[in-house]
């Protein structure tokens, strides 16, 4: 059962211009993603999911240079592209997470693929790593099965087409390790502020060769409570609802 890690990636952003390829100690923040995800062992392939349009042209060189394939289809329609992307490199299963995370955790990748296999789901997430640490497991099927049912062509947020519509088996991977366990803990980039707690922590934990853990983000930030406060009062978007059409064929 072939599996792999597809990227949401796009340069589009205005809160926080070309944030994924913005440098983060010297390289681009999506490279830094790039090698915490190869260290996950089941997904046999990585992939960025990017758009066709001109503006996201850095984000296919940085995947040929980086040895990762990339696949450039919808430029807002996100559930459609990456149905499109599994098709065209034949996954049955895909592991999910966006490219402004870049502390995306490699072994609750392989603990997720797992956990879906082993329960049969359609869709399964996790729930307590650190805001923008977790990844989401989706079988094929059940993705084109969403873009059939979808009313919708906007689809940034598109995890409520498989929770909230009663029509997948879905549920989540609860994490029970306290050195990692911190849900609260605001790690994803989506404003300056959010920028600058990623630079704190490369500049506490990086040596310019390993990639460091996130039992090593966790106990740095709890030792060093300031490091919290950088990001404290920013707000998550929020997404659009769903849309679901009232008859399919």
């Amino acid at each position: 059962m072939k599996s792999a890690i597809l990227i949401t990636a796009r340069l589009k952003s205005t809160r926080l211009p070309m944030k994924l390829i913005k440098p983060l100690s010297g390289v681009p923040m999506i490279v830094h993603m790039l090698n915490r995800l190869k260290l996950a062992k089941i997904p046999e392939e990585i992939i960025i999911c990017t758009s066709t349009v001109s503006q996201d042209d850095p984000l296919e060189l940085i995947a040929k240079e980086q040895g990762v394939g990339c696949y450039r289809g919808e430029p807002d329609d996100v559930l459609l592209r990456l149905t499109n992307a599994a098709e065209k490199y034949n996954i049955e299963t895909v592991i999910n997470c966006t490219a402004d995370n870049p502390f995306v955790d490699p072994i609750y990748i392989d603990k997720l693929y797992k956990h879906h296999i082993k329960k049969s789901n359609d869709f399964s997430k996790i729930d307590g790593l650190p805001w923008g640490t977790f990844s989401y497991a989706i079988s094929f099927d059940a993705m084109k099965k969403a873009c059939k049912i979808k009313d919708e062509t906007d689809t940034e947020v598109w995890h409520g087409y498989f929770m909230d519509t009663d029509k997948f088996k879905w549920d989540a991977l609860m994490v029970q390790d306290d050195s990692v366990k911190w849900s609260n803990l605001r790690l994803t980039v989506d404003y300056p502020e959010d920028f600058s707690l990623m630079e704190r922590i490369f500049k506490e934990l990086w040596d310019y060769r390993n990639v460091f853990s996130l039992k090593d983000i966790v106990a740095l930030c709890r030792k060093n409570p300031e490091i919290v406060k950088i990001n404290e009062n920013v707000l998550q978007k929020v997404g659009k609802p769903i849309k679901i059409k009232e008859k399919v064929d």
